[in-house]
């Protein structure tokens, strides 16, 4: 984590609405607590040194073999292990985006090189890091475009971070369609299908062959007991923890209309529940410090994001009433 991230809660007192961590938090987690409580005593033993029957069931539940799909300790750890995997390559990285690609593959001897759009992608790259849909600007790529580019360069490895396509309505490259291709790996992050960012449970998708490679990297027990538990009990409630994706879009308009008509910062279009914007007055460290001071709301500064400066913050939409008063301390800050 050389360039920091979202969500740093452990740095404040009295947080109460978190917008930061790109999770939707109004899932009831209360069975799930109480279930995890209840095997508390499995942390006696060791975990399986791999999570090879927790695989099992995640790929039952998506349609795939459980060779094209390895559980990882959050969608970073596999990030950082297919940098290693595939070390000393020139990888091109869709900006702006998560900055852990970057610092995976810098740290890993890659060539990096910074791209704005599929059509600089070009056979000098041997790889290519993309998020869809992407933090920090929640757009998400047209399928068609994203599938043509894919396929006209054959000799280039994809990997796809798809962690937030719980989010959005538009179409997405499936896992089950990743896994047909011979050049894409997909992340995947149940930690933010489910709003468990603290449990750390990622997987990666993709052909057999590529996961192998990927696999001799992995460190034994990287994923621990209490995470496994969790992602089966996960896999068989599924239904417990479904979002009206609709509402939660309508919501993300309304907010990012109301926001543009404060005056005083600009947010970028989004397809998911991840609004950008850009402060036109101060700076973006300065308004975070004071709703988290003033009033327990912790949004992400969105400076350290490659391409952004120190004018941009980032939320991630919650319920109507946490949005309002987002909304209602913003525009206090600005007319200050």
């Amino acid at each position: 984590m050389i360039n920091g991230h979202g969500d740093d809660i452990y740095r404040y007192k009295d947080i109460r609405i978190n917008f930061s961590s790109n999770v939707y938090n109004d899932f009831d987690h209360e069975d799930l607590f109480c279930h995890l409580a209840d095997r508390l005593d499995c942390v006696k033993n060791y975990p399986e040194p791999a999570p090879v029957q927790l695989e099992k069931h995640l790929a039952l539940s998506l349609g795939l073999q459980p060779d094209e799909l390895m559980v990882t300790n959050g969608a970073t750890e596999a990030i950082y292990l297919i940098a290693q995997t595939f070390r000393r390559k020139h990888s091109a990285i869709l900006m702006p985006t998560f900055s852990e690609y970057a610092d995976a593959s810098r740290l890993h001897e890659h060539q990096v090189t910074n791209i704005y759009q599929l059509e600089q992608i070009h056979v000098g790259f041997q790889m290519v890091w993309l998020c869809n849909p992407n933090n920090p600007t929640g757009a998400v790529m047209d399928k068609e475009a994203l599938v043509q580019s894919i396929c006209q360069h054959p000799n280039t490895l994809f990997i796809i971070d798809a962690s937030y396509a719980k989010y959005t309505d538009h179409p997405l490259l499936l896992p089950s369609e990743g896994c047909e291709m011979s050049n894409v790996l997909m992340l995947h992050s149940m930690t933010k299908e489910y709003g468990l960012p603290g449990l750390r449970l990622g997987y990666v998708t993709g052909p057999a062959s590529l996961l192998e490679d990927v696999r001799r990297q992995r460190m034994p027990w990287s994923v621990n007991q209490i995470a496994i538990d969790a992602a089966n009990y996960l896999l068989v409630h599924q239904d417990e923890f479904t979002i009206d994706l609709a509402s939660l879009m309508a919501e993300r308009e309304r907010v990012a209309q109301q926001l543009s008509q404060l005056g005083g910062l600009q947010v970028w279009p989004s397809d998911s529940h991840i609004l950008l914007c850009r402060l036109t007055i101060g700076k973006a460290s300065a308004l975070k410090d004071y709703l988290a001071q003033e009033y327990g709301i912790l949004i992400r500064d969105a400076s350290n994001f490659a391409g952004l400066d120190s004018s941009y913050f980032r939320i991630a939409v919650q319920s109507r009433a946490e949005n309002d008063e987002l909304i209602q301390r913003i525009s206090e800050w600005i007319a200050q």
